[in-house]
């Protein structure tokens, strides 16, 4: 397993160099966020135990981003919910089109490469308060997709008959754009508070725009990334006491179900198609 994280990170900082060079070329503005700042910060780069990377990008930068998405480099591709039928999530994420990279979550499994996760940053508006409603109504939305989307128990008998009546409804990737709209008013405007609305962290994903303001670069690895402007403030409000680790039972990455860094996840795909019409017609 360790073997495999290590792996996983050489590619990762491979993905992240062709990124940050697709950015520059187009003057687009992002930022590390999360576990991958605080690898950045405390660790010099990679968390020990993590296999992914977390960026960020304000929606205007994210939005062309994604007009632009053809010319990543060969071998990459920046894929969302608009592309798949199956993809799984309300943000974009980078692969790597040469591996093969399964998560699991619950009993959902979702097939695409190695990747980077890159979120848009949506303005939430001046007053903290209003924007803590917001972020409320925001997470009982995103609960709701899961419900549509994410097969298997719940913590609660309760949330499990919730989410077998849920997964009755329509299954159209458009239910991934609803929580935005939550903050659809805000979208051309200066705000003073911004959040990640996919982000793991909840309320605390409410930061002052002044914490990621104009990114400034850090060391990771071998390379340099951009980052927030004030990491101090950013990752305090995220992890409070951000220096000091985890204990050892919490240091644990993605769940991860499978991983070929050889084959393309496109031809694991058809194979998996191929196996199963196989199986349904020895039945």
């Amino acid at each position: 397993m360790e073997n495999d994280i290590k792996l996983t990170q050489n590619i990762l900082i491979e993905m992240a160099k062709v990124f940050h060079q697709f950015c520059v070329s187009h003057n687009l503005k992002y930022y590390m966020l999360g576990g991958t700042l605080l690898g950045a910060v405390r660790h010099g780069g990679f968390i020990p135990w993590d296999d992914d990377m977390d960026f960020g990008m304000p929606r205007e930068d994210y939005e062309k981003m994604l007009s632009l998405r053809h010319k990543i480099d060969d071998g990459f591709s920046l894929k969302t919910h608009k592309d798949e039928k199956n993809f799984g999530y309300g943000f974009c994420k980078m692969y790597n089109e040469n591996t093969t990279y399964i998560e699991k979550s619950l009993d959902t499994y979702t097939v695409g490469g190695v990747f980077i996760d890159i979120f848009p940053i949506d303005n939430i508006g001046d007053d903290y308060q209003k924007a803590l409603a917001l972020s409320k109504k925001i997470h009982r939305r995103k609960r709701i997709v899961s419900g549509i989307f994410i097969r298997g128990e719940r913590k609660s008998r309760s949330l499990t008959i919730i989410s077998k009546f849920l997964r009755l409804l329509p299954k159209t990737n458009r239910w991934y754009e609803w929580p935005f709209k939550v903050v659809n008013k805000y979208k051309n405007k200066n705000s003073k508070y911004v959040t990640n609305i996919y982000g793991a962290w909840g309320d605390r994903e409410i930061v002052p725009m002044t914490y990621l303001g104009t990114p400034k670069l850090y060391n990771f690895e071998e390379t340099q990334l951009y980052g927030v402007e004030k990491y101090d403030e950013y990752l305090s409000n995220i992890y409070g006491d951000y220096m000091t680790p985890p204990p050892p039972e919490k240091r644990i990455g993605h769940s991860i179900y499978y991983v070929d860094f050889n084959k393309p996840y496109k031809q694991y795909i058809a194979e998996q198609k191929m196996k199963n019409y196989r199986e349904d017609n020895d039945k």
